[in-house]
């Protein structure tokens, strides 16, 4: 990760994500993005007055182009996928609508890029010494929080996550229903691991570009294969993991709504249609 994902993967894309199993105001986080990724940088690197000015133009303009270009597809895929639910879902259209949302932050990265490839290249050696030690103190924090847990208790915890999310989307599972998805969640795959390798091997290449004295034509390229194509340097053996996940995780999804009772129906529709509308006003609130 670096500057700018840090800073807006958990607060635009992510937030989308989050509102289903949190109670935070989507529209009170989304109108104070600036705020908050201030908030995310200022952990990583510490800017000079032009280097500050150029990124809030750069954001503000950002911002802007995602409100008015982006928001709109989220409305119209989660009216798709509130009609798959009331209709007819499957797991191929739960698989569709995972590929969808990593289009859409792909799509993202693309429009930051040119925006935050000249800030990057712009800063200082110390700058740059300042960004690396808090991203790798970043990565180590997270080795140091794994819990090398026995794939028993391992299974368990993953279980466990699942029901909360689901509950938070339906509301209060039957018993048959939290059984049949710890049954199921038993096809989870582990994947700690290889995204940590995945991570560390990424991490590696941004230091060394960041260490070399590159002209910019060649770092705009470095930059724009680590930004825009890192998932590149993904192994195999995580992307069968990410693909096994996905489809268990469809499976599950589709068990729900197929087992749903009255109660819980309502409740998913409300809790889409709340995001609908937040994401609407959130495109006419200029």
């Amino acid at each position: 990760m670096n500057i700018f994902i840090i800073s807006t993967k958990h607060t635009i894309l992510g937030l989308l994500l989050a509102v289903f199993v949190s109670g935070c105001s989507f529209r009170f986080v989304y109108n104070h993005l600036d705020w908050w990724t201030h908030w995310y940088l200022d952990d990583y690197v510490t800017l000079n007055e032009q280097q500050q000015q150029r990124f809030d133009r750069e954001f503000e303009q950002l911002h802007l182009w995602h409100r008015k270009t982006q928001l709109p597809l989220y409305v119209q895929q989660l009216k798709k996928l509130k009609e798959a639910i009331n209709t007819q879902i499957d797991e191929d259209k739960v698989l569709g609508n995972l590929a969808q949302f990593v289009n859409h932050w792909q799509n993202f990265l693309i429009a930051v890029e040119p925006k935050l490839q000249p800030l990057t290249f712009s800063l200082t050696f110390t700058q740059k010494q300042q960004l690396l030690h808090a991203l790798r103190e970043r990565h180590q924090e997270n080795l140091d929080d794994y819990e090398a847990l026995n794939d028993v208790d391992w299974f368990e915890k993953r279980a466990n996550e699942q029901i909360a999310q689901l509950k938070s989307w339906f509301g209060k599972l039957t018993a048959t229903q939290k059984l049949q998805v710890r049954l199921i969640s038993k096809g989870f795959q582990r994947s700690f691991e290889p995204r940590m390798e995945y991570r560390e091997t990424w991490m590696v290449q941004f230091t060394e570009l960041l260490n070399q004295d590159l002209p910019e034509h060649q770092f705009k390229y470095e930059f724009y294969r680590l930004f825009v194509n890192g998932r590149s340097l993904r192994t195999d053996n995580i992307n069968a993991i990410t693909d096994n996940n996905q489809q268990v995780f469809a499976n599950i999804f589709v068990y729900m709504v197929a087992t749903a009772t009255d109660k819980q129906r309502q409740r998913i529709n409300k809790k889409i249609d709340k995001v609908i509308g937040d994401l609407a006003y959130l495109v006419e609130d200029t």
